[in-house]
This record gives structure tokens, sequence and C-alpha cells, in this order.
């Protein structure tokens, strides 16, 4: 570099001096020279001053500059130098390596168990550290987006928690509905925590306030993730069995409430082991495992276990010829258990999930079925499911087609009679103000509605429509496990409504549901109907 640069230095050096002595040969020697010339020889010189002035300007300008790439240069061979030199010590001892480079953060202070001295260093109760075995305090960094979360700055250790909160205002009409009542409900409140121990394994643990207004246990599993295609999942869980139910959860529906047969069949969650995982580029998903198989509460009383088994496809998922048909899902599901202690049904309900009749799920609700009194779940019980789910653009189309079948038993009998029961659904939903959907997921509106952060956009809006129905076997009357005169077998039901998402973590549901009978169902002693409407607003906030 500094050959190339003393060649330029000395060109423009020669160029000056030829330059000065070209001016010098322009101008008429004295006995020439006539004394009208003498003011143009002046100019002349002056011209000559200034350009020897601006050449040596420039010569020096060139040498500062050398000088100083001469000491960049020996800067770098000296940290060039230092490099090489750590990089030879940390191969021949890792540990005295990493002793020789700085800290840089100052010491933190240690958490302390209590009536620990303050001299005795050793760490107890903390994580293991990768390296050599020992414990070691570790450093939280603090997020937050969807929950807020402490993790380690390796992620190996991650906590988060997340909070979901539905409130409901629902008007019956009729009004006169008994037991279904107008008014104010909470469906759900829940407090997730999750994260991970190590990246082998990951945790759940979630609690819920339901309509009945009793903290349970939700979710409480343990999921080793030994590959993204096969994973062990055990302790309690969503079962997967249905799309509606596995794919995505309840703060993500593109309705308030799941579909009919899910709503009223669906096996919700349990405790088991299950297997899963991602196969062919995220083309397939399965899943296949033994649960506890109890429907109804959150104690399980049953003896069995019930086989369930979940696949979904996405054959386009890394299609570049058809990228509009990459969010393209179908699938299919099933379960197959034993029921072998007698079990309380609950009643088929057209607008409320839980696994509890009191009087609070009672009332929030429509009924078109109830068992007698006498009834019971005996025997074995099986479903299938098919699915196809599209999401493209601001496009959600969703839908399933179910078919089970229930065993039941009359008290003094119990001689269990079978009963067929077959629905489906189809949703659709679309953002008319722009954003876009690959599934069901948080939706972070464009221009979200934000007054106090200056946010004054619309926020996102998605209208919705949904066709719902479900049917039981006559069999559930001939048998007499339910009065004809009372109730009916099959429902048909539409949603019709509005989405409203203010901003990522608050989402407003606007529903009309329309319920039509197949038979009167009775609403209350005076009064029988085909159908029924709810009209719905839902208030969601989830982080």
């Amino acid at each position: 570099m500094a050959q190339r640069r003393r060649p330029i230095r000395d060109i423009l050096v020669v160029l000056a001096v030829v330059s000065a002595f070209e001016v010098r040969a322009q101008q008429p020697s004295d006995a020439e020279a006539s004394p009208a010339s003498e003011p143009q020889g002046e100019v002349l010189d002056d011209r000559l001053r200034k350009l020897e002035a601006m050449n040596r300007a420039i010569v020096e300008r060139l040498d500062r500059s050398e000088r100083e790439r001469l000491r960049s240069e020996d800067r770098y061979r000296s940290l060039e130098s230092r490099y090489e030199d750590l990089l030879k010590r940390l191969d021949a001892k890792p540990d005295a390596a990493a002793d020789a480079l700085p800290d840089p953060l100052p010491p933190r202070p240690a958490f302390r168990e209590p009536g620990r001295q303050p001299d005795d260093d050793r760490p107890r109760g903390l994580a293991e550290h990768a390296r050599g075995g020992a414990f070691a305090d570790r450093l939280l960094i603090g997020a937050f987006g969807e929950g807020f979360g402490l993790k380690t700055e390796d992620d190996e250790y991650q906590l988060r928690f997340r909070v979901l909160d539905q409130t409901d205002f629902k008007v019956f009409s009729p009004g006169n509905q008994i037991p279904a009542s107008s008014g104010i409900y909470i469906p759900r409140v829940r407090i997730y925590f999750e994260g991970q121990l190590t990246r082998l394994f990951q945790y759940e643990v979630s609690i819920q306030r339901s309509v009945e207004g009793v903290w349970d246990l939700l979710d409480g599993n343990v999921d080793v993730n030994i590959d993204p295609r096969f994973k062990v999942k055990f302790g309690r869980t969503l079962v997967p069995y249905s799309y509606d139910w596995y794919d995505h959860l309840e703060q993500y529906f593109i309705t308030p409430e799941r579909s009919l047969f899910p709503l009223n069949f669906g096996l919700s969650r349990s405790a088991g082991l299950m297997a899963h995982g991602r196969l062919f580029e995220d083309r397939l998903q399965y899943a296949v495992g033994g649960f506890d198989g109890h429907l109804v509460g959150v104690a399980d009383n049953n003896s069995t276990r019930d086989a369930v088994s979940y696949l979904n496809a996405k054959p386009f998922a890394q299609s570049e010829r058809w990228p509009w048909l990459k969010n393209l899902n179908m699938g299919v599901s099933g379960y197959l258990g034993q029921q072998v202690r007698p079990q309380k049904p609950l009643p088929m309900r057209t607008s409320l999930q839980s696994s509890e009749n009191d009087e609070a799920a009672q009332q929030a609700t429509s009924l078109f079925l109830a068992f007698n009194e006498d009834v019971y779940l005996l025997g074995g019980h099986s479903a299938l499911a098919a699915h196809v789910a599209w999401y493209v653009g601001g496009l959600s189309f969703e839908a399933e087609w179910q078919g089970g079948r229930d065993h039941y038993a009359r008290a003094g009998s119990f001689q269990p009679v079978s009963v067929p029961v077959s629905g489906n659904h189809i949703t659709a939903s679309y953002f008319v103000t722009g954003e876009k959907v690959t599934d069901r997921s948080r939706v972070d509106p464009l221009r979200p509605f934000d007054p106090l952060r200056n946010g004054w956009g619309p926020g996102a809006f998605e209208p919705f429509a949904r066709y719902s129905e479900l049917r039981l076997g006559e069999t559930v009357f001939k048998a007499g496990l339910a009065d004809p005169n009372v109730w009916t077998n099959s429902i048909g039901m539409t949603d019709i409504g509005l989405n409203w998402y203010p901003t990522s973590f608050i989402k407003i549901y606007f529903d009309w549901q329309h319920a039509m009978y197949g038979t009167p169902v009775m609403l209350n002693k005076d009064l029988r109907s085909n159908v029924n409407d709810l009209f719905w607003i839902r208030g969601q906030l989830y982080y």
C-alpha cells in the first residue's frame, strides 16, 4: 500500500515543478519585453506563487495521510497478534483463556437461601451450568410481547406469564326462557405459566376460573422436545381430537365458541401421554396418545384409557408454484374409549363450553336436550372427524365433519344403549381492514385504535359467518333417555357477526346466534318454540 502511494506523491511533485517551468517559459525575456507587457508578467508571477503554495499543501496532506495509514497498520497488526495469541491459549486451555478475558459486567449479588452465611459461596438450588457441571447464578432478561417473560441470555431457561380474561354480555330471545337468563357472565379467566428448563424440557401450568366461579387446574404438562419431528408430552393437556379443539385456543376463535359437535362432544383436556411432531418440512403434523377418558368434570373416575390420534397435512406448505395454497390444511382425527363407571351426562348446549352443570352454567346458555335423571354414560364411546381449513390473504375458512357413537344406560338395568351422533360446521371470516392471516393466532392491527398513544386508527375488523348442525339418533328418545315432548335431537345454528381488534391484545366479538330446532323445544313451562336467538357481545383481553 505504501509503495503505491509514494509514486503518486512523486508524480504530483513533478507535475507541480513542470507547471512552474511552463509558466516561466511563457514569460517574455527582459530584452524583448515592452513597457506594456510588464503588468502581464506580474499577473503570471502571482499565479505561479499560488500554484506553488497549493502544491506544497497537497504534498503536506499526502505526508500526513501516509503517517496516519502507517499508524493504523501498526494498530491492526498489534490487535491481530493479540487475537491469534488468545486463540492459541483458548485451544490449549479453555478455562484459562476465559479467565483472561475482562468481565463485561460488574459482579452481581448472589441470591442466598434463608439462614445461609454470607461467606458460604457454594451455590444451592440453582440450575446446573452446562459447562463443567457447576451451579451458577444467571442474568435474567425481561421481554413483553404475547405475554411477559423472563429468560437467561442463552435462552436455555424461560418463564412466560400470560393472562386471558373474557366477559360475556348475553341477551336471549325470547327473554323468558328457563333456565337461560340474559345477563353478564365470565366464561373464562386464565393464568398461564409456561416456558422451558433447557431446550429439551418445555412446560405449561395454567389455572382457570370458568362460569361456575371456581378456580381449578386447566393444564399441567411437560413436553420433552427431543426433535421437532418427535416430542413426548405427559400431564394434563389438550386432547388431539377435532381441529376445532386441537389447532388453536379459545382466544383465537373466529366465533365466540366452538361449533355444536365439539362444544358438546369434544374431549377437551385430559391427563395422558402423547407423542407428537411435524414431518416432511412441516407438511404433516401428527399426534397420538392415551388419555384418562373422563367426559364430565376435572377429576377422572374412569379406570380405562382413551386412544386418540390426529393428523393434519399441509401439502403445499413449501410450494412456490401455488403460494396461495401454502396454508391449506386437511386432516382427520379420532378417539376410541370405554366408560366403565356410570357418569351423569351433561345437557346439550348452544353457547357454553363447561365441564360442569351447576346453576350458573345452566343460566348462561340455551338447552336443546337434557337427559332424564336416571340416565348415565356407560360403555364404549368413539368418534371420527375430517377437517379442511384454509388461510390466505385476509380470509379464514374452516370446515369439519364429525361422527360418533356413545353408550348410555338407565339406573336399575345398566344395559348400555348405543346412540349415534353426527355434526358439521362451515365457518368463514375476512379482514376488511387489510390484515393478512396464515393461521388463527394473534392479530396485529395495521392501524390500531389506542388514543392515549396517539393511535387513532380503526383497529382491525373481521366479519364472520358460521353454520353448524348436530343430530343424535332416534334411540335417544326410543330408549327413554330423554323426553321428546320437551327436547329435540337435531339442531341447526347460524352465527353472524363481527370481530373488532382495537389493539393486538383486545378483541370484541359481536354475534347474532340463531338456533333452529328439528322439533319444538320447551323454553319455559308455557312456551315451546322451533327457534330462539342470542345477541352476544364478548370482551376479551389476552396477552
